[in-house]
């Protein structure tokens, strides 16, 4: 397994299980996190526990605010796809590398959100930038929200969106051969729970799997959670029990770091922030995958904070991540 920390020019090996925070959180970041907890204070952003009272729609376009992200590079292309035009089970958002020719590598990207908040808008600026620095078709799947629709309704609209693109993903200009999926947080458990369905199912075959500051253990027992503010550990309880619902949450395709067997999976890029509770879900997840021989490369940028690549403009680490990732969509085989 390669294993390596970032910050800036710092490059260093991990313990198994880190607990000490040796880089301090970016100043940056440190004053937008004091200015959300301002504005929950007021009221601005609900609680986990408001969900079942916030619109759904509204919870489809959550986003950035503008001034965190950065705009699409001007040499990709996006289109939306309704479910109906394409036959498909949901809607998707295509982000294409318009200044090569041919089919391009697939990514099936899966946004964060905690399982319950989060739609086509949310990661546009992850989407895009990887698109272009990967010569790559992004295509984000628009997938059903919990609580409204528990588990399994969005691994298996993700589920059929990969199946779909690894056979008719040339009509998007993709290459259904070369299909990485790739997820942040709660899109980072759906990423890893498509290859253990896909093992189980034995289709599609998927070249290589991203995983963004995943959270893979609704059970929150990895050292890093387990160390967490009560406050903390409520709120990820809370979103896992609107996802699974009345399934068991030991359920590898619920919980992949609990999976008996990862063996005989897709190559990996595992990404992790050090300033993040769900940092060890990732760390312990890339270890398991080394030891069953799967090749995984772990990356741990120090500094950061959960949810990193959705603010660019105040996280120096989002353009180096955005690189590693195109890179390893490139030569998944490599990871």
């Amino acid at each position: 397994m390669t294993v390596e920390e970032h910050a800036v020019l710092q490059v260093a090996t991990p313990s198994p299980h880190p607990s000490t925070l040796d880089v301090p959180l970016d100043a940056r970041v440190r004053v937008w996190l004091r200015v959300v907890r301002m504005l929950r204070g007021l009221g601005y952003y609900p609680t986990m526990a408001d969900v079942p009272c916030v619109p759904l729609e509204r919870r489809k376009g959550s986003k950035p605010p503008r001034w965190l992200t950065l705009p699409p590079p001007p040499d990709v292309t996006i289109e939306d796809h309704s479910a109906a035009s394409l036959s498909l089970p949901v809607a998707i958002r295509a982000y294409r590398a318009s200044t090569v020719g041919g089919d391009l590598p697939i990514v099936v990207f899966a946004h964060g959100g905690g399982f319950v908040n989060g739609g086509l808008d949310t990661m546009e600026f992850l989407c895009a930038h990887v698109a272009a620095a990967a010569d790559a078709l992004v295509v984000s799947v628009d997938y059903p929200l919990a609580p409204e629709t528990p588990y399994p309704a969005a691994l298996d609209g993700c589920y059929e969106i990969l199946c779909w693109l690894s056979e008719h993903g040339g009509q998007l200009g993709g290459d259904r051969t070369q299909v990485t999926v790739m997820g942040d947080s709660a899109g980072g458990n759906l990423a890893a729970a498509l290859c253990l369905l896909a093992r189980r199912k034995a289709r599609p075959h998927i070249a290589g799997q991203i995983l963004i500051y995943p959270t893979l253990d609704a059970t929150l027992s990895a050292p890093r959670m387990a160390s967490e503010s009560a406050e903390r550990r409520d709120e990820c309880d809370t979103f896992y029990a609107y996802y699974a619902a009345d399934h068991r949450r030991t359920d590898e395709l619920i919980s992949p770091l609990l999976a008996s067997d990862l063996s005989g999976l897709p190559p990996a890029l595992v990404i992790t922030a050090e300033h993040d509770s769900l940092r060890d879900d990732g760390l312990l997840y890339a270890q398991r995958l080394s030891r069953a021989q799967v090749p995984v490369r772990y990356t741990n940028y120090l500094g950061m904070p959960h949810g990193f690549l959705s603010m660019p403009r105040i996280c120096r680490a989002a353009p180096q991540a955005v690189a590693e990732i195109a890179q390893m969509v490139s030569r998944p085989a490599r990871a």
